[in-house]
């Protein structure tokens, strides 16, 4: 039957919750896929994170050697917040803005495609192999085509615009909250390595070991005055940076392999957060409407496998790698680490045993487990997505009926 408003449509099994859910996200990831290779040169190029750590090191470049008090690493973590300012990162945040901005559109293709297969799923076995056999596939054609006739009319433009709407919220919204976490972490990657060089600046070759030891100590007790996720991800790079610098001859060659070590781990993070919150972005405003379009109990119990299907992870392998949250039992070092970090740590054990692709695959599975769609249905100011999903999803049902031979609303 048709879905109306105050009325939510029964999506039948999982198969038909795992299309709607595929849709989403391949509309989600054509999307964000479009700007990668822009944030790359944005993050990696010359005037990406290296203008942050050259800020970084500036504002301590005076600093007396061996000096890792609270106020050094301050003064690094404003050099690395300015220079970030000054760099061609923040241009990312209007892409991202636009990869989000393009969910209206899709939603109403997500809609109708929705509303064809949850029809064709009620309908007898007889009557899906009518035909050719393509039937599915004309009904979604035919859906898609009513509902964009249906959504294009001059009387539906107060709907579309309330989408576009609900939308800008969720744009606006991950952008704000991708910019303060990129700042954090990008000056906090910056101004460690900044202050390590400050800590072993001419130390002598043969006092450079203990130095370096020391130094990774106090690098964390040099970040107190700052919050928990970064106090954790000092100590994470202090490690790193203890390791890499261990066995170097000179205090320059292990200052500026700090600098690369560093940036490089930023980079990474920066660039997985910028791309794949673009993408978490559309995607959440996509499953939101067909969440809020169903009556919820299929999502309830088989989201997860749903979304597992449509990412290709394999749910075994996934069960048994620390993927995902940190656990509750987890030590409490690692309870310290920010989730970003441990997700990609989790990545590097994961790499032992599948591929890039894979570990692709595993990122945006983990991308969309965190879009709250629940949440996001919820809130009043998405309220006119969940409206221009409803009409496109009853125009579109009223087309696939039509098509299949089944009438507007009879199933």
């Amino acid at each position: 039957m048709v879905a109306r408003r105050g009325r939510r449509a029964k999506i039948s099994g999982l198969d038909t919750l795992t299309s709607t859910i595929t849709d989403a996200v391949k509309a989600a990831s054509k999307a964000s896929d479009s700007i990668e290779t822009e944030v790359h040169n944005a993050v990696y190029g010359k005037s990406g994170l290296p203008v942050v750590f050259a800020a970084a090191r500036k504002a301590v470049a005076n600093t007396e050697p061996g000096n890792t008090d609270l106020a050094v690493f301050d003064e690094a973590m404003r050099g690395a917040m300015d220079g970030l300012a000054d760099s061609s990162i923040p241009s990312n945040y209007d892409r991202m803005r636009e990869v989000v901005m393009t969910a209206p559109s899709q939603l109403i293709w997500m809609a109708a495609r929705q509303a064809a297969g949850d029809l064709f799923a009620t309908m007898p076995a007889k009557a899906k192999g009518a035909g050719d056999g393509r039937l599915l596939g004309k009904m979604k054609s035919a859906a898609v085509r009513a509902a964009k006739t249906r959504l294009g009319r001059k009387d539906r433009i107060k709907t579309v615009e309330g989408a576009v709407k609900g939308v800008r919220y969720i744009a606006e919204g991950i952008t704000r909250m991708t910019s303060e976490i990129v700042m954090t972490g990008a000056a906090t990657h910056a101004a460690t390595a900044a202050v390590f060089e400050v800590a072993i600046r001419n130390v002598r070759p043969e006092d450079l070991r203990d130095a370096v030891e020391e130094a990774c100590i106090d690098l964390p007790r040099a970040a107190r005055r700052h919050d928990d996720v970064v106090v954790g991800l000092v100590a994470a790079l202090a490690t790193m940076i203890a390791e890499d610098a261990s066995n170097r001859r000179k205090y320059q060659t292990a200052a500026r392999g700090a600098v690369e070590l560093s940036q490089e781990e930023a980079a990474g993070q920066v660039f997985n957060m910028i791309t794949g919150n673009a993408f978490q972005g559309a995607y959440v405003a996509l499953v939101a409407g067909a969440y809020a379009t169903s009556d919820g109990s299929d999502f309830e119990s088989g989201y997860e496998r749903a979304l597992a299907k449509a990412c290709g992870v394999d749910t075994h392998m996934n069960s048994q790698l620390p993927m995902g949250s940190i656990p509750d039992d987890a030590p409490p070092d690692i309870k310290m680490l920010p989730e970003d970090l441990y997700r990609r740590l989790s990545s590097a054990v994961m790499a032992l045993f599948t591929s890039d692709e894979d570990i692709a695959r595993q990122r945006r599975f983990n991308d969309a487990m965190d879009a709250d769609y629940k949440a996001i249905a919820a809130r009043r100011e998405v309220k006119g997505i969940i409206t221009m999903y409803e009409m496109a999803y009853r125009a579109g049902y009223k087309a696939a009926a039509a098509t299949a031979g089944c009438g507007p609303g009879k199933e």
